[in-house]
Order: C-alpha cells, then sequence, then structure tokens
C-alpha cells in the first residue's frame, strides 16, 4: 500500500504544509525561493514518470 490509502487529502496538505513550514525554518528568502524550485520539479518528474508509466500499461493491455 502506497501513502495515498494512509492519509485522507486534508491530511496529505496538512502534512505538506508543516512540511514547508520546518524546511523554511531560519532560511532566507533565496534559499526558500531555491527549495521550492527544487520541489516543483521533483514532483513535476514524478508526475512526467507516473504518466509515461499509465501510458505503457494501457498499452500493454
Amino acid at each position: 500500500m502506497g501513502i495515498e490509502h494512509h492519509f485522507s487529502g486534508e491530511s496529505l496538505a496538512l502534512l505538506a504544509c508543516l512540511a514547508a513550514i520546518r524546511l523554511t525554518d531560519g532560511v532566507s528568502a533565496e534559499q526558500a525561493g531555491v527549495l521550492a524550485a527544487f520541489f516543483t520539479t521533483l514532483g513535476d518528474n514524478i508526475a512526467l514518470i507516473a504518466a509515461q508509466r499509465a501510458v505503457q500499461e494501457s498499452s500493454q493491455s
């Protein structure tokens, strides 16, 4: 089971908020911007991988 089976959408949103607060605690605005860009890129790449896997799985069935 993945993370989606353990948390509600609201809980995941709260978890993301708390993580953002903790990760940016004590860093400059510039450093926070770099963190934001990194995690945006990370999320975009995960979405791309998931979409390509879905295409490949649907073409195999």
